[in-house]
């Protein structure tokens, strides 16, 4: 059985992080897909990431085949202890993904914001914000 992870923020590709460009050398080609819940916007001088709660609306990102040696240490240290790697299903078009992702599992920040479409890439994209990359 395939691993998946399914990404909606700083360690999507393209998005400019050492441990996203790591992650990527171990992952397949993405899909686009998305999942129940809601999504943040925090603040960080390196720049911005999200945070996934559970919730009844979509947020977007993309699913990824784990090929192999993915480092998962490594990644749950870049997520830190506000997240925690959980199992989900994914839709990806008319297919349904089982995956992980992690998930905010703190209180937000007050300077937190709304994503009300979901989409993490494409509201900073509107704003011309970057995304964390430390």
């Amino acid at each position: 059985m395939i691993r998946h992870f399914f990404f909606y923020g700083t360690l999507m590709a393209g998005m400019g992080n050492a441990v996203a460009r790591e992650a990527h050398r171990h992952l397949g080609q993405g899909v686009a897909a998305h999942v129940a819940g809601a999504l943040y916007a925090l603040p960080d001088p390196a720049g911005w990431y999200p945070a996934l709660l559970p919730g009844e609306g979509r947020v977007y990102g993309v699913v990824y085949p784990v090929l192999s040696g993915l480092d998962l240490a490594a990644l749950d240290a870049y997520e830190g202890r506000d997240y925690r790697r959980v199992p989900l299903m994914v839709s990806a078009g008319a297919e349904r993904i089982a995956a992980e992702a992690y998930l905010w599992q703190g209180v937000l920040p007050q300077e937190a914001l709304s994503i009300p479409d979901g989409d993490f890439a494409r509201w900073l994209g509107e704003r011309g914000l970057s995304a964390y990359s430390a």
